[in-house]
């Protein structure tokens, strides 16, 4: 089912401290309808005063096209919020009847008050509770900022829906902050992305929907367990997403640490851990991890493990500065995605030299690595004059496409495995 294999020089020098190792995990999952326990996917739709005219027209629009796509063995629900929200439709099976009342209901929508995200994401938890679903997806959008006097409530909220369901959230138009929806979808281990023009909104939400019906396993954990003496510095997710995992994970014991990873359908994803280890001499070994997935298969808890992460120290430089191509790979695409959020921050403030110089960078090392998405969001905000050499110009202000860049920054792309001259810890 799971398969997890580790990436990393199993050989330090004298005075090195620091492991980072990537952890590739697979699934081949295959979707039984039932097997798996009942699936539900939740459309939460802002429906305050600014979302009017044609916001709203494309939201509801995706909505009914979303609905037509679920078959019967899955459940559903809608959710309408301004400055609070109502059970447009509650958790049903996804029959026609309840699809031709939800199409209905839904066309019904219309756009005043304020924004509370909470009580949208609240009435969320509530319908997925209430459904008995092992496997929940929600897609979450808005188009303003989050109103001031529900921040308290959100944070209060977000921590109450962590392991509930995942969530992707999406902004439409540029008048909302993309931190709001980066807090949310990463606490509950989804995207957030900007849906600049409404009009793609259904293709969107589609993506969605395939991506959720191909699940088949809930609540995956991946469990590390680490000497007293070695110190977890970091667990990131680094594809499809970069996104850190150490704010959800869940300390077991002072050597254990579960870290969720979600819902798994048929494919993979690459995780870098970061450890800080005792000095050790010439010759000497420690054991920084043992790391496994764990996760329900018929109901009873299975596990997947890997060979351990243990690294010796040596004098001998032919060993010690060879490089893990999955390593190398991934804090390529960890620059490639700090280049872009700080040349977006230089661009904020007028600093077109820095901003030029930090975005010329994302382009050569998006080229570079193939990443053809960010590339394609890259050249919505700057010119590329030359990718090899990272030469680029600015672009005339656009606040969708800097939008669209910042959000999209994070998107990566899976390095092969198992070529020639990779580094697999064994040892």
């Amino acid at each position: 089912m799971f398969r997890i294999q580790g990436f990393f020089n199993p050989y330090l020098s004298v005075g090195q401290s620091r492991l980072d190792t990537v952890l590739t995990i697979s699934s081949d999952v295959q979707i039984v309808p039932n097997a798996g326990g009942r699936k539900i996917v939740g459309f939460v739709l802002d429906v305050s005063g600014s979302m009017g005219g044609e916001k709203l027209s494309q939201a509801k629009n995706a909505a009914r096209r979303g609905i037509d796509m679920l078959s019967e063995d899955m459940w559903f629900f809608v959710v309408s919020f301004s400055g609070s929200a109502d059970i447009v439709v509650k958790a049903s099976p996804a029959t026609a009847a309840n699809k031709a009342f939800a199409h209905s209901a839904i066309q019904g929508l219309r756009a005043s008050g304020s924004t509370s995200m909470s009580s949208g994401l609240k009435a969320a938890y509530h319908q997925v509770r209430s459904s008995g679903a092992t496997m929940a997806s929600v897609y979450f959008q808005t188009d303003g900022e989050n109103g001031a006097e529900d921040s308290m409530h959100l944070t209060a909220v977000i921590e109450e829906c962590k392991g509930v369901f995942h969530c992707d959230c999406r902004g439409i138009g540029t008048d909302w902050k993309p931190v709001e929806l980066r807090t949310i979808a990463s606490a509950l281990l989804g995207t957030a992305d900007a849906i600049t023009d409404p009009a793609g909104l259904e293709e969107d939400l589609q993506a969605f929907l395939r991506r959720s019906m191909s699940k088949g396993i809930s609540g995956a954990v991946l469990r590390i367990w680490s000497p007293k003496v070695v110190k977890l510095l970091t667990v990131k997710q680094m594809s499809p997403d970069i996104m850190d995992l150490m704010p959800v994970a869940t300390r077991i014991d002072d050597k254990t640490l579960d870290v969720p990873l979600g819902a798994w359908g048929n494919e993979a994803r690459d995780f870098q851990l970061a450890f800080e280890l005792p000095a050790g001499a010439v010759d000497e070994e420690v054991l920084a991890c043992r790391a496994s997935v764990v996760y329900l298969e018929g109901g009873i808890e299975t596990k997947a493990t890997c060979d351990p992460i243990a690294v010796r120290w040596s004098g001998d430089d032919m060993l010690t500065t060879r490089i893990s191509k999955e390593v190398a790979h991934y804090t390529g695409q960890k620059e490639l995605a700090d280049s872009i959020q700080e040349g977006l921050e230089a661009k904020a403030k007028g600093d077109e030299d820095k901003a030029t110089r930090l975005l010329g960078r994302a382009a050569k090392l998006a080229q570079e690595s193939g990443n053809e998405e960010v590339t394609r969001r890259l050249k919505k905000v700057v010119d590329v004059i030359d990718a090899d050499a990272g030469t680029v110009r600015l672009k005339k202000a656009d606040k969708a496409a800097d939008m669209e860049l910042e959000l999209g920054g994070t998107r990566t792309v899976r390095r092969r495995t198992g070529v020639v001259g990779d580094v697999v810890g064994n040892i």
